[in-house]
């Protein structure tokens, strides 16, 4: 790269002694919270130092400073397979170190929220102990790797997307020891293990890096979005896979030199040279990738401005071959994978339980986390997190469905059926009030636009609502059929005519919409829909095909019927 200025997090990473940073003598102080120094490092253990957003104006009139938190995310390449005693231990951590809440993620991660700096290590300790890590799983470097959560057990699966996210996961891992010295006493260490970061060296990735395998015939992952994304040729059989590059979704608001980008096909490529690609597409961001301006350090800048064409020659110059033109993509709607569904071995199900907005937790009549824990430990079912953020109970005996089935009511958790169609195609990011970057709500407030739409009576839509509480946009917002984002305390940019696919981006429809406004705003849209759409035309194609100004005309009442 041209630029030679670096960014401070650059020389915090450079001189971090391979990510330890001063962290464990952090941790022995009677502090409440690190150094900057140290919190940008603490990201790479999978964790981030927040404060409570709904405290913070109060304490400061108070002459109080903040009440800091600490967000605890884990690593699980493919949203599993977790075993029970695995869920046990996650609970438990929820229960003793966090907020009593598991948050699954749209990368198939648990987060714990409300973490006290006295009980991280504590925490990680105990998800270690269950061989559950949280190293990787934030920073600059490869996080987690999302897939198909069921392709190893899916009848006709054609391919092992878990195995495959697993394999592209160990090959990417850091080999520095900080992690285990810092939190484990340095447990895992043996002798005189290399620690020397071969792939990523000392400052590692310009920003975090996200790959994700598709199912041939389920884009829950939204492959497009991600840097490296990593789709299945079926022809009968598994004939390699496609690799595109480039994805990515965050922006910075008013920054016209940051925008959202779908990743480009680049290359077909067979299984057993995929991990030598995937390399090769790391180190040619390691080594050109922006690190004098964060907001410009993702891939997605790098490819746009280089050109598929000389990213390519690149990426075949390091491997010493060429590679074969990428084939057509044909993807289908995001699987939901609720509900029960056989499983490849004979006599086995799985159940797909909507949990929504990903977080689990015991709430009046629905002891959802008490209920997931009981069942999981009496059955000994294996567990999956999904990319819409659902949980997936396996390897369940088909004499045991009935049993299972009156177990979960027994804690209010409710059937596939018993939820719109609306509301289990519904996203949100966490947002307040823990998530320093978010400008508005978005967990707590997209339930209730939701139900407002529900009573209007478009429950049976099936329409995929986004909502993210700031333009870095965790819950996919900008590839929703309609995606909504925070820009400020309770005002949102309301975006139509995403894909239902995945590979299409959605655009800007209206600016600051007041939060309050948001329901009969999008109800306005789908009442057009319902008139105006053509055949099974998706929501999404719909409002692509006619264009925001049609649609802005037919709301004042002006627009032609006979224009589209």
């Amino acid at each position: 790269m041209s630029n030679t200025k670096k960014t401070s997090n650059e020389i915090i990473k450079e001189t971090s002694e391979g990510l330890r940073g001063t962290i464990s003598q952090e941790l022995g102080r009677r502090t409440d919270h690190f150094s900057k120094e140290d919190a940008q490092l603490l990201k790479f253990h999978g964790i981030y130092e927040q404060d409570d957003r709904d405290l913070r104006q109060q304490l400061k009139k108070e002459g109080k400073g903040k009440k800091y938190i600490f967000m605890i995310r884990t690593k699980i390449p493919g949203g599993g397979e977790l075993t029970s005693g695995q869920w046990e231990a996650l609970t438990k951590v929820a229960d003793s170190y966090a907020d009593g809440t598991l948050r699954i993620t749209t990368r198939q991660d648990i987060q714990f929220h409300g973490v006290g700096k006295n009980s991280l290590q504590r925490a990680i300790k105990h998800l270690n102990d269950h061989y559950v890590t949280t190293y990787g799983a934030c920073g600059d470097g490869n996080r987690n790797i999302v897939s198909s959560p069921v392709s190893n057990i899916s009848k006709g699966s054609v391919f092992d997307g878990q195995g495959l996210a697993k394999r592209i996961s160990d090959s990417l891992g850091f080999k520095s020891k900080a992690y285990y010295d810092v939190w484990l006493d340095g447990e895992r260490v043996r002798g005189d293990e290399d620690e020397t970061e071969t792939l990523y060296g000392k400052a590692y990735l310009p920003r975090k890096f996200k790959i994700g395998i598709a199912d041939p015939d389920d884009n829950s992952v939204d492959v497009y979005t991600h840097d490296i994304g990593i789709v299945p040729v079926r022809e009968g059989s598994l004939e390699g896979f496609n690799v595109l590059v480039g994805g990515g979704l965050g922006t910075t608001n008013r920054n016209a030199d940051t925008y959202p980008r779908l990743g480009t096909p680049i290359a077909r490529v067979e299984d057993d040279k995929m991990i030598d690609v995937v390399r090769r597409i790391v180190e040619i961001q390691r080594d050109y990738g922006d690190r004098s301006n964060r907001k410009h350090a993702r891939l997605k800048y790098l490819v746009e401005e280089w050109g598929v064409g000389r990213f390519k020659n690149e990426l075949e110059k390091r491997l010493g071959y060429r590679l074969d033109p990428p084939l057509e993509i044909s993807l289908e709607r995001s699987e939901k994978y609720l509900g029960w569904h056989e499983q490849v071995t004979p006599g086995l199900w799985y159940l797909g339980i909507f949990v929504e907005n990903g977080r689990i937790a015991d709430n009046g009549s629905c002891g959802m986390k008490t209920g997931l824990l009981a069942v999981t430990k009496k059955y000994k079912t294996g567990v999956r997190l999904t990319p819409s953020q659902d949980i997936i109970l396996t390897n369940i005996p088909a004499e045991k469905i009935k049993e299972v089935e009156k177990d979960l009511r027994h804690y209010g958790i409710k059937g596939d059926e018993e939820h719109s169609a609306l509301r289990k195609y519904a996203m949100a990011c966490p947002a307040l009030p823990t998530c320093g970057l978010a400008l508005a709500e978005a967990e707590r407030f997209l339930p209730s636009v939701i139900t407002e739409l529900e009573q209007m009576g478009y429950d049976r839509e099936q329409v995929t609502i986004r909502m993210s509480g700031c333009p870095n946009a965790c819950a996919r917002s900008p590839v929703a059929e309609i995606g909504i984002m925070g820009t400020s305390p309770g005002k949102y940019n309301l975006y139509i005519g995403g894909s239902a696919t995945g590979d299409r981006l959605n655009k800007l429809f209206e600016e600051n919409v007041p939060g309050d406004e948001l329901p009969s705003r999008i109800a306005m849209l789908l009442d057009l829909y319902r008139e105006r759409g053509i055949g099974s035309e998706s929501f999404g194609d719909f409002a692509n095909r006619v264009g925001g100004e049609y649609l802005r005309d037919a709301i004042r009442g002006t627009a032609r019927r006979d224009a589209v």
